[in-house]
């Protein structure tokens, strides 16, 4: 796998070279990496050209002082034209992208795409606009995310990328408290138009899902960790839904009626394996962690949903009816 400092470090200098028309001098290119934060030795750099010059075309000619400046052709999109398809998709894309315009990549790619439409003809812009009375889109799972600091996603990313633990202060959304934690941030993942930090913490001991939003002070210590291999991979088979738990479980759910049609249409996906039994029923089977959005799941199916298995799951299930029933029996 490409080092991801040296692949972001070579998109900046071609940025710098496709910016002039003269072009830049080894000296000069590195000045203006150090003024983007980036400092690394000048044999590094002419490296980085050599590597470039195998995707693009650099060209190196010779200043009045008689340097080696280096300079390449402005890449850009010009006179494209798409398909209907490939118009109806860039519509999506951008209905889509709505809900992310909060977080720095949702507002990036939006300014991308509008970009990338400025450079295509008049008629396809038009046949766009003209979708927009014909189809809507419906990103219902993503959630408005009210406020998020770039500085701390810039921080998150650098601690990822340079596997450097974090000290935090987070604001707990179950506990109402602020806690103080040391963690290994292992991946940042967009969920449901979120910023969530999934990483190992010390306080707990266990691996944690933070939303970045609620982080409220941020330090990247100088301590390194090591991520356990396909870690995200193991990480998703334990998670039902959102949330991940200590407790491995398999889940047995039988549903009927409305709710095993629903299952099969709409979240077959949740299962490992589903079996058809008689009278419009269905057994569900899942091996997952136990957490709390399973009892919740499972609860807006009503009496459509019975669960066999786990022991712990039944009792809480009961114990809800119970509550439910003494707030709603009142007179």
């Amino acid at each position: 796998m490409s080092d991801v400092r040296q692949v972001e470090r070579q998109i900046h200098i071609l940025s710098i070279l496709s910016e002039s028309k003269i072009g830049y001098t080894i000296p000069e290119i590195h000045n203006n990496l150090k003024k983007l934060g980036i400092d690394v030795s000048r044999k590094t750099i002419q490296r980085d050209i050599d590597d470039i010059s195998r995707h693009f075309f650099v060209y190196e000619e010779k200043n009045e002082a008689g340097e080696v400046c280096y300079k390449a052709d402005k890449y850009n999109i010009r006179n494209i034209t798409f398909t209907l398809p490939e118009l109806i998709s860039i519509y999506f894309l951008k209905e889509i992208l709505k809900p992310y315009a909060v977080l720095d990549v949702g507002k990036t790619a939006r300014e991308m795409l509008d970009n990338l439409l400025q450079k295509v003809p008049a008629v396809n812009q038009n046949y766009i606009n003209f979708i927009s009375d014909l189809m809507k889109v419906n990103p219902s799972e993503a959630v408005l995310e009210k406020y998020i600091n770039e500085d701390y996603i810039r921080i998150i990313r650098e601690a990822i990328e340079k596997n450097l633990r974090l000290k935090i202060e987070y604001f707990s959304f179950d506990s109402n408290e602020m806690t103080r934690r040391k963690i290994d941030p292992y991946y940042l993942e967009i969920r449901e138009g979120c910023y969530h930090l999934i990483c190992y913490c010390h306080l707990r001991k266990e691996n944690r899902d933070f939303r970045v939003s609620r982080i409220r002070k941020l330090e990247i210590l100088n301590e390194n960790f090591e991520r356990p291999e396909n870690f995200y991979e193991e990480y998703n088979k334990n998670r039902f839904e959102k949330m991940i738990g200590d407790e491995h479980i398999t889940l047995k759910i039988i549903f009927e009626g409305q709710a095993a049609r629903y299952i099969k249409e709409y979240e077959v996906h949740k299962a490992d394996r589903i079996t058809d039994l008689d009278d419009d029923k269905i057994l569900f089977e899942k091996k997952t962690t136990y957490s709390p959005d399973i009892l919740q799941w499972v609860l807006k199916f009503g009496g459509d949903a019975e669960v066999l298995e786990p022991d712990a799951l039944k009792f809480e299930i009961t114990w809800e009816i119970e509550r439910m029933k003494q707030k709603y029996g009142k007179k």
